[in-house]
Formats: structure tokens, sequence, C-alpha cells
């Protein structure tokens, strides 16, 4: 065999190699991490002694698969339900897109693993989806707590300058609570 037809050879096996393991790095799907703390839904005179509790969601995409974790303290009733909402922006409330469970009491979890279609990943990336838990006594279709699914991202603390991307503040950040040993 001449010293060409190796070559060419060795080349072939190289561009075939390069194919493969392209092949295999677009059939892998991206992983990202999103997060946020949920809060009482906007209070007033009115609904301030029954919209109260806390909690907080771990959400992890993958693809087009968005599995959710959390969990929601010290609500004024039983919850009764959980979705996932679109709205049109961060803090505009919108619509029930996907329904998620949740522990029927006023401590609980929240989970679920749903498919998104196309337009709510693009919604999910600009900000745009957000958890809503309802309860006895903050019914859909205000509900009781809220919470903005936001990129995963290092809280920074007061008076204290943030590099980088700039996010609306989320309490004191699921890394920090993790890290803490609390469990969500």
């Amino acid at each position: 065999m001449s010293r060409w037809v190796k070559v060419a050879t060795r080349c072939q096996l190289i561009i075939a190699a390069s194919g493969f393991l392209a092949a295999a790095t677009a059939a892998t799907p991206v992983t990202s991490a999103y997060e946020t703390v949920l809060g009482p839904t906007p209070i007033n005179h009115i609904t301030n002694a029954s919209l109260t509790g806390e909690g907080a969601v771990i959400a992890t995409l993958s693809g087009n698969s968005l599995k959710i974790a959390g969990t929601f303290t010290g609500l004024s009733g039983p919850a009764t339900d959980a979705h996932i909402m679109m709205g049109e922006g961060i803090g505009i409330p919108g619509t029930p897109i996907l329904d998620l469970t949740a522990s029927t009491g006023v401590n609980g979890t929240i989970s679920g693993t749903v498919t998104l279609n196309r337009a709510q990943v693009q919604a999910l990336r600009d900000g745009k989806l957000y958890v809503q838990v309802n309860s006895q006594k903050g019914p859909a279709p205000d509900g009781n707590l809220w919470g903005w699914l936001l990129p995963e991202h290092v809280k920074a603390g007061q008076d204290e300058p943030q590099m980088g991307s700039w996010f609306l503040p989320q309490g004191e950040g699921l890394r920090a609570a993790r890290n803490s040993g609390r469990n969500f």
C-alpha cells in the first residue's frame, strides 16, 4: 500500500470520526437551570391577611422537557393546585399553560415534568413563564404564590455590585439555600 493511500485512509477515518462526534453532540440536549422564589401575589388592604406564604422552585430544562421541583410554606389555607403560567413579561400576570402537582396543605411540595413547545421554550428563556400556587384562600385566577422562572444565578448582597447579566431580585437564591442544606 502506497504512502498516499495510507494518508488518504487516515484522513477518511478522521473525517468519519468527526462526523460521528458531531452527530452525537447534536443529539445531546442542552440542559439549563432556572429558579424562582415564590412570594404572595399582589396584596392590597383586603387580601393582605389571606395571601401569606413563601416557597422556592428549581426547574431544569433538558431539550424541551422541563422538570419542576419546589416547596412552599405558610399558606393561609390549603393549596388546591399549581400551574406554569405564561405572561407578557416578568411581573405581568398571564394564563395557565401547564399543570403541576401540588401537595394539598398549607406546607408542601410542587413537582412536575412537562414538555414545552418551541414558543414555550422561548417564553421560558425570555422570563415570561412563572409558577403559581393557588389555595383555598388565594384561588385562581390570581393565586396565592407567584414566582417567575429565571436562569439560575448568583445573588449579590446589599450594596454589592453584580458582574454580568442583571436579573430582578429573587430573594436569597436557591444556590445559597442548597449550600446551606435546605432541600428544594
